[in-house]
């Protein structure tokens, strides 16, 4: 019977424990995740989010988002699940405030007649 050295042991454990954090990393795929949270509807009824907009505020101390989400299904009531750091107050937000913003970001279309700039352009 041939007796091994520790090292040559602690080697092919090495090698054994590479091998299968490398299998287990290959196995694992990345998840997708969404930072608006997920709408779970009852068993057998169906919810897409066909689109979502948000403003965020920061005011140094309180982050305030505020989400607009376009919502197509057979579903009358859903469960609104969003991953928070901490204790958060939900409310109904100002259905104008993406009106508003559209306008105050909308392009701004001016005809100018000279080739060179000239000061206030």
């Amino acid at each position: 019977m041939t007796h091994t050295t520790p090292s040559l042991r602690a080697r092919a454990l090495l090698v054994a424990l590479a091998l299968s954090a490398f299998q287990i990393a290959w196995l694992a795929v990345p998840a997708y995740a969404c930072g608006c949270g997920a709408m779970v509807p009852h068993q057998g009824q169906r919810v897409v989010v066909e689109d979502e907009t948000s403003a965020v505020r920061w005011n140094g101390r309180t982050e305030e988002i505020v989400m607009r989400l376009s919502v197509s299904g057979d579903v009358r009531d859903v469960a609104w699940v969003m991953p928070v750091p901490h204790r958060a107050d939900v409310a109904l937000g100002d259905p104008g405030l993406f009106t508003a913003l559209d306008r105050a970001t909308a392009p701004e279309w001016r005809t100018r007649h000279h080739f060179w700039p000239r000061d206030g352009d």
